[in-house]
């Protein structure tokens, strides 16, 4: 029986609106450079949130994708125990594994 995985699909939407909200030429940045590297688009985010912010991290550098981190944590509305980029990566894949 299929069983629905909301929560990786809720991760996924919520990085395309937080990226969306940076503009549509770093969606479309980031979503050209994942694909031509992983094969996979934002989606990748579903499967290994370290991946897509090391992507990010490359594309736009450090303090750039730490910011994406953070406001997609917040937008999950995800427990972290620090602002730390460490905490806030563990929240993610812990929501994801859950």
């Amino acid at each position: 029986m299929f069983e629905p995985r909301i929560g990786h699909a809720m991760v996924s939407a919520t990085a395309r609106e937080v990226l969306q909200w940076l503009g549509a030429p770093f969606e479309a940045t980031i979503t050209a450079y994942l694909k031509s590297k992983y094969g996979k688009g934002i989606e990748i985010i579903e499967e290994s949130p370290r991946k897509f912010y090391e992507a990010l991290r490359e594309l736009f550098g450090e303090f750039a994708a730490k910011m994406f981190i953070y406001n997609l944590v917040n937008e999950l509305h995800l427990s972290a125990k620090s602002n730390d980029i460490e905490d806030r990566l563990r929240a993610l894949e812990e929501y994801l594994s859950s």
